[in-house]
């Protein structure tokens, strides 16, 4: 639907953060979904933010404690 292909510089964005990288398509995934990989360090990314800047940084009611968070977001070709 994006007409995206495998090694495309794309933009992951969200209103939290702004990530660049390289595209690396999985035909194990569903459609709509992005995984960007654990251990991406900062200094990985021109942004210097990682897959963490896109969660929201809510807490947990019960306790206030971190809470799971999934991120949505849009990914678009540089």
């Amino acid at each position: 639907a994006r007409k995206l292909s495998e090694s495309t510089r794309v933009k992951v964005f969200n209103d939290k953060a702004t990530l660049e990288i390289d595209l690396v398509v999985d035909a194990t995934m569903r459609p709509g979904v992005c995984s960007i990989p654990k251990g991406l360090w900062l200094r990985s990314t021109n942004q210097g933010v990682t897959a963490n800047a896109f969660a929201p940084d809510d807490l947990n009611d019960l306790v206030g404690g971190a809470c799971f968070n999934d991120a949505r977001v849009e990914v678009t070709a540089v």
